[in-house]
């Protein structure tokens, strides 16, 4: 009977499951995000990593040495962990039959098989014969790029090198055949041991540095005391950081949406198994009047909800998916071509469908739907045949149990209170999901109800201050009768509160977060660097003759170029105009402030660095270096520098050796500060700048000067023309040349923070493309109601007509009903829209301070009084067809 009911009337029914899969639709659009995001994590790691977890490097100099390499080993090796010495470069690579098919950022790794088998025992690659120099393995994403395949002739172009090596495998992409470190390299190619010794210079038996089979840092085993020569690197987390940073500013919104969804879902479908009670009240009173028992009866409700409940949890899995794949192939299209500029490999986030977990979710949400429709059913063996086969349902009395449900309310906000304000406050990447998030999305979830509840007890209070409206505005009757309906159908008024409190919250947690995302992009935004709109740095003095050498050839490309050799020295000064005190006495018995600061030597004709302020005795910035060259005691600061100085001043400098104190003093200088210049955002030179005169710098040079590890000798700045191409060709063409000539990587000024802010505005795409489904859903479900309560309404409206009540009184009932029931759940939205922002703000990322848009918010909320009243105005059109003729 239960099935028959359920295809008996086919076009409601597809229309009920329509509208109540559309929060199971959410659910699983989300999930399917997650859990592509986790998956391709995972798969990325397992193709670029593997087994390998850190590094090890020198400290000083470019190798390792033999001698290094085997104290390493020795001490690994009682540890059962396994290591690789390996030398790597960025190379440029193309195809020997064609030279317009070339790929630039290719990482070129050379090692011994023997150690290789060491560390990937079950690769088969590293148990053939060693290869020879003139044979290569190459990644399959680069052979498909280059058209090539195993037997083909590719040349590999290193620092004006360029070597032809045959293919002997083009092999899948896992541990060392697709290494390629913390580089955004686009492919990998590997190469004899003997050939990387060769066109990388590194002496023979040394290697760049060694890969530790093991995710633990090497510093934190025990009995390690030769770190004051080596360096170690957590390779893997670093190059996982921005995988990982993904994953951490996606999943929380993304909990977030389901957990929401799940709520709107079942309050919708609460409402859709009520209109179906509507129906089939008279149909089962009839039966339990011809004996047919309660508990039967009962089952019949249950059995046509069962299968409603099946087909919208098999739609909604399957419309789900299909959803999930479509925003998230759109949004990662957007996100690849920016990648795609800025970087050399796109994050490869494939979508991936958990079978199993689907499936238990799916069970799970079909059991939960399963319950509701036995809770709303429970009408039947409440309700007497009277009742059922009449028009009125028992009431339910709002007023029942009224103390204790604000009490509940009060601690359901004491606990969100606990959890997003001290239960949070230190959320960091490893505890941003734990069980305090959690907590504080359900509470905010329960919050919802609470928030609406104690909303809803302002109902009389506002029955009064509507009756200052003028008469000529509103009937009486209207507002009397409008406001004493919400309380006689207190589940059918509390559901519209609930729908509009999560429509209104939907909206300002969407334009919070815009808003906030403006924010971030404009704090974190990182996209200049001396305004160079590429760089490079060198290592030596050889590397920066190459980058000079083969300028030439890319000058088209090149509008300016500039050479900034630097390191790093203490200063001091008497002066307090200058700020020159990171360490200040008496720390370490030192008697003067001094700050290590980069002395940096400026090579630049033709390029346009633009000064913020020069002294007044030059007329221009070329007149402030062309006296950079001439006068020995000119100087440049960085506007980083603090200090109340100006440009002009003359200020007396120390230059110290190893601290503050009288005999590290290695000189003494009266320098003049003709201008000053600004860094830009993404500072390389971490610290602020002194340019100085050649002489100047020179003589520091060998003694003062110092580095940090991974310093290098300088960067070349380089300042691009304005082709009218997008901007990515002319980087990839450079990329591929210095790296074939002069055998560098070409970077460009904040593409790190450039690919992280843009996933974040990706992030809110995907975030609006939900939230609209979610007020799609919020809408169908007030639409439903209203609806359902017209054709509650039928038998009072024909009365109240028959009674002299004209047509436009009893609109007005429905609006006044309506506006006051959307006003409540406006005040509702906008409270626990507003905790909703912060939240959902401090769970997505760190470093942002939460900022609300009180003046959008405003605008918002003037449109959704306005919608509220256009809603319930035309939602009324149905009482114009009910026929005053009718006696029910």
């Amino acid at each position: 009977m239960g099935a028959k009911n359920f295809s008996a009337q086919l076009r409601q029914t597809l229309l009920t499951v329509c509208i109540g899969s559309i929060g199971v639709i959410l659910i699983f659009s989300c999930y399917f995000v997650i859990s592509s995001i986790t998956y391709s994590k995972s798969l990325w790691e397992e193709k670029h990593f593997g087994v390998i977890g850190t590094e090890i490097y020198p400290r000083n100099g470019l190798e390792l040495t033999e001698a290094q390499i085997k104290k390493v080993k020795t001490r690994l090796q009682t540890r059962n962990i396994a290591s690789l010495p390996y030398m790597s470069q960025v190379v440029s690579v193309h195809s020997g039959s064609d030279a317009e098919a070339r790929e630039g950022n290719i990482i070129a790794l050379g090692f011994d098989f023997q150690n290789a088998r060491e560390i990937e025992p079950k690769q088969p690659l590293w148990s053939a014969d060693p290869l020879t120099s003139e044979e290569a393995i190459v990644s399959v994403p680069l052979a498909q790029r280059l058209g090539l395949s195993a037997g083909d002739t590719m040349v590999i172009s290193f620092a004006g090198q360029e070597v032809p090596v045959m293919i002997r495998d083009v092999a899948e992409e896992r541990g060392l055949t697709g290494f390629r470190g913390t580089i955004r390299a686009q492919g990998t190619v590997i190469i004899s041991d003997k050939l990387a010794h060769q066109i990388f210079g590194v002496p023979e038996a040394s290697a760049h540095s060694m890969l530790l089979a093991t995710d633990k840092m090497y510093s934190s085993l025990p009995g390690t005391s030769f770190f004051t020569d080596l360096i170690e690197k957590p390779i893997k987390k670093e190059a996982l950081s921005h995988m990982s940073m993904v994953q951490s500013i996606f999943t929380p919104p993304f909990l977030f949406f389901v957990a929401v969804s799940l709520f709107a879902g079942i309050l919708l479908l609460a409402q859709l198994f009520n209109i179906l009670k509507e129906r089939r009240k008279f149909y089962l009173g009839v039966l339990r009047s011809l004996g047919l028992s309660s508990r039967k009866c009962f089952v019949i409700y249950v059995s046509e909800c069962a299968l409603l409940c099946a087909v919208v949890t098999i739609s909604g899995v399957v419309l789900g998916n299909v959803l999930g794949f479509g925003l998230l192939s759109v949004n990662l299209f957007y996100i690849e071509q920016l990648l795609e500029k800025y970087a050399a490999y796109a994050y490869p986030i494939q979508p991936h469908v958990d079978v199993t977990a689907t499936i238990w979710i799916a069970l799970t949400m079909f059991i939960v739907f399963l319950l509701l429709a036995c809770f709303v059913g429970r009408f039947i063996k409440r309700t007497s045949i009277l009742h059922l086969m009449g028009k009125e349902d028992n009431r339910v009395n709002p007023a029942r149990k009224r103390v204790l449900k604000i009490l509940g309310s009060l601690l359901v906000i004491v606990a969100f209170i606990y959890f997003n304000y001290f239960a949070t406050e230190k959320v960091t990447d490893v505890t941003r999901l734990d069980a305090k998030v959690f907590g504080s999305i359900i509470s905010w979830l329960v919050g919802i109800i609470a928030t609406a509840y104690l909303m809803f007890l302002f109902v009389p209070w506002m029955k009064r201050a509507s009756s200052l409206l003028p008469h000529r505005w509103l009937d009486r009757l209207a507002v009397t009768l409008g406001t004493q309906y919400p309380h006689m159908r207190f589940s059918r008024s509390f559901g519209i509160v609930l729908l509009f409190t999560v429509l209104s919250c939907c909206l300002i947690v969407m334009i919070s977060f815009a808003s906030n995302v403006e924010d971030y992009a404009a704090v974190n935004k990182r996209d200049s660097f001396m305004t160079a709109g590429a760089y490079m740095s060198y290592a030596d003095e050889r590397e920066k003759n190459k980058i000079t050498e083969s300028m030439s050839e890319v000058q088209e490309i090149v509008q300016g170029a500039a050479y900034m050799d630097t390191y790093r020295i203490f200063v001091s000064s008497s002066d307090n105009a200058l700020a020159l005190n990171e360490v200040t006495p008496p720390t370490n018995d030192n008697i003067w402030a001094f700050s290590q600061v980069v002395w940096g030597k400026w090579l630049g004709e033709g390029y346009e660095l633009p000064l913020t302020s020069r002294a007044p005795q030059f007329q221009s910035d070329a007149e402030v270096y062309q006296a950079l060259s001439d006068q020995a005691s000119v100087i440049l600061v960085s506007d980083t520098l603090k200090g109340t100085y100006q440009a002009g001043d003359q200020v007396p400098l120390r230059l110290l050796k190893g601290g503050g104190k009288e005999k590290h003093l290695i000189g003494e200088e009266m320098v003049t500060i003709a201008g000053t210049f600004a860094i830009g955002d993404d500072n390389r030179f971490y610290g602020s700048v002194f340019i100085v005169t050649d002489e100047l710098y020179n003589k520091y040079s060998t003694n003062g000067a110092y580095k940090w590890p991974g310093d290098p000798k300088g960067y070349a700045l380089l300042q691009l023309t304005d082709t009218g191409v997008p901007a990515a060709d002319p980087i990839k063409t450079l990329k591929y040349h210095f790296t074939k000539t002069a055998g560098v990587t070409v970077s460009t000024p904040g593409e790190d923070q450039a690919i992280i802010t843009m996933i974040v505005k990706a992030e809110f795409t995907l975030f609006s493309y939900i939230m609209s489904f979610m007020m799609l859903m919020a809408l169908l479900g007030m639409y439903v109601i209203q609806i359902r309560s017209v054709q509650e309404r039928v038998p009072h409206m024909v009365m109240l007509w028959q009674m002299g009540v004209s047509q436009k009184s009893l609109r007005q009932i429905f609006i006044v009903e309506g506006c006051l029931i959307g006003v409540v759940g406006l005040i509702s939205g906008v409270i626990v829209g507003r905790l909703g922002s912060e939240m959902l703000m401090r769970l997505a990322w760190m470093g942002v301070d939460f900022s609300f848009p009180y003046l959008k918010v405003t605008g918002l909320i003037i449109g959704l009084l306005i919608f509220i009243w256009l809603f319930n105005r035309f939602s009324t059109a149905g009482l114009r067809r009910i026929k005053t003729s009718r006696t029910e």
